[in-house]
């Protein structure tokens, strides 16, 4: 079983260059406190975590696993979890083509745009 330490740090190393110069380790690890994390293992390996807090869920995967990651359970578990909350929301930076292409193949569309920032919804 893979501790709460290693899936923060997996989806921090993951997702740090997403955060403006001066964002921590520290800081991520305190903004995610209260959220669930769900590990996403490709090949035995920790490939990242989907981290989830509410109807607010984020993709946090390092780039050698694009495109590998998103498994059948996966899949099913994310769907149960929207089907409890009705919807999911998420974003995703306007430069991360990867994660606008996975977005939109799991059917969220856009509805709005945040400070560099384009705002996704699965309904």
């Amino acid at each position: 079983m893979t501790s709460r330490a290693d899936l923060i740090a997996a989806a921090w190393s993951a997702s740090s260059w997403q955060f403006p110069s001066g964002y921590t380790a520290d800081d991520f690890t305190a903004a995610v406190a209260d959220w669930e994390f769900w590990p996403v293992v490709v090949g035995g390996e920790l490939a990242g975590a989907l981290i989830v807090k509410d109807c607010e869920m984020h993709a946090c995967i390092k780039p050698e696993y694009f495109k590998r990651w998103a498994t059948p359970g996966l899949y099913r578990k994310v769907m149960r979890h929207y089907r409890k909350c009705g919807r999911i929301t998420t974003m995703v930076r306007t430069a991360h083509d990867a994660g606008h292409e996975f977005v939109k193949r799991f059917g969220f569309v856009v509805y709005g745009v945040n400070d560099g920032v384009i705002l996704y919804e699965l309904r």
